[in-house]
């Protein structure tokens, strides 16, 4: 392999340094006589907590908050930001002995800055993250939607949030994974499969009947539906923390000045930050998929709303999620501009009015006509054809 493909976006510096040692004979057995000395320096960022550096990254970030200038007076930069730059050090490290898979460049530096707010006169508690956004493909939902793409690379039926099934249509990636089930329950029972491959195939199998169950009992978000964020695992796993978000907690997301409602629906890999689904990431930027991402810059702005979640898990509603965001950004300092209003994707568009035809009767001469055909027929049965409220972008 290339060199440059091994460090997977690291700077190289290489050299080859020698020294006269004893005769080669000796030199065969000495392990320091050839040798290659990999050290890896990585300067871990400052993470940015003043206006001015949060605003090279997102010159609007004080436009569209207005209230962020007087709250960066108290806010301080979270432990959160600390233990993702610890996490990636650290698998760095644990990723030296292949090299080919060593974290990016991008996915190392993905993080701008994690804030701690807090508003004095709400008391109010905020996350403010600045990072760049992948694109979550996840998710699925039978009740609502049959036909979700589960075609990408990675791409999972499952959400962290998600919720009981309300009816009994069945998910469409389960026919799959009960036949390759059966596959592998064949393979376990055979009197030919050998004990080590037994122990593979059990951890195989157990995995398949986890997903299985889940997909029968369980609702999903639905990327190409919801407006849902993803945050690295780690910080949803700190109970006793202030801060620590939870699944359904509401989000803000901020780009290019415009503020778009979001819940909190996934969790990641805890050595990365800045991920959305493809309903946020498709109106970011209309290109953007699986494979493309709205921004690889770290100009995205995410303001998560710890222990705001309500109620029960279950479809977003979309109306709700807009106000709640509008009503939580107001107790942290309000905001300027428009925020988006989602439309519902799965809405069924109201009926159209049944046409009314006046009735024609053509009567032969001398004939008088029913008394029936006289007048057209009343159209008071026909649904209204009032039209719907147009969503408020």
């Amino acid at each position: 392999m290339e060199t440059a493909k091994l460090f997977n976006g690291l700077e190289i510096h290489s050299r080859v340094s020698t020294v006269e040692g004893p005769p080669a004979i000796v030199g065969r057995k000495t392990p320091d006589a050839y040798l290659l000395d990999l050290d890896v320096k990585i300067q871990v960022p400052k993470p940015a907590d003043t206006l001015e550096e949060l605003q090279a990254a997102d010159p609007n970030v004080d436009t569209a908050l207005p209230g962020l200038k007087e709250r960066l007076a108290t806010a301080k930069v979270s432990n959160f930001y600390h233990a993702l730059y610890q996490l990636k050090v650290d698998g760095v490290n644990r990723q030296l002995v292949r090299l080919d898979q060593i974290l990016s460049r991008h996915n190392f530096f993905d993080c701008n800055t994690i804030l701690e707010i807090k508003d004095p006169n709400t008391n109010r508690k905020a996350l403010l993250i600045q990072s760049d956004m992948d694109v979550n493909a996840d998710g699925s939902d039978s009740d609502r939607y049959q036909e979700v793409d589960g075609s990408y690379l990675n791409f999972q039926p499952f959400t962290s949030y998600r919720w009981p099934k309300k009816t009994n249509k069945p998910s469409q990636f389960l026919a799959t994974r009960e036949e390759k089930l059966t596959q592998l329950s064949t393979e376990f029972g055979a009197k030919t499969t050998t004990t080590e491959r037994k122990k593979v195939l059990k951890e195989q199998i157990e995995e398949l009947q986890r997903e299985i169950d889940d997909l029968k009992k369980f609702s999903f978000l639905v990327s190409k539906l919801d407006p849902f964020v993803v945050l690295p695992g780690f910080m949803l796993r700190q109970p006793n923390y202030p801060y620590v978000p939870k699944l359904g907690d509401y989000v803000v997301v901020l780009f290019k000045g415009k503020l778009y409602p979001a819940l909190l629906g996934d969790v990641g890999p805890s050595y990365k930050i800045g991920e959305a689904s493809m309903r946020i990431s498709s109106e970011l930027d209309p290109r953007s998929n699986a494979y493309n991402r709205p921004s690889s810059n770290l100009d995205i702005t995410y303001i998560v709303f710890p222990g705001s979640a309500e109620g029960p898990p279950g479809p977003p509603d979309l109306k709700k999620l807009h106000d709640h965001c509008a009503a939580l950004l107001n107790e942290v300092g309000g905001y300027t501009g428009d925020l988006w209003m989602w439309e519902d994707l799965l809405a069924k568009p109201p009926p159209s009015p049944a046409p009314t035809v006046a009735a024609s009767v053509s009567a032969s001469p001398g004939a008088s006509a029913p008394a029936s055909a006289s007048a057209p027929a009343s159209p008071s049965a026909s649904p209204s054809a009032t039209a719907a409220a147009s969503p408020r972008h």
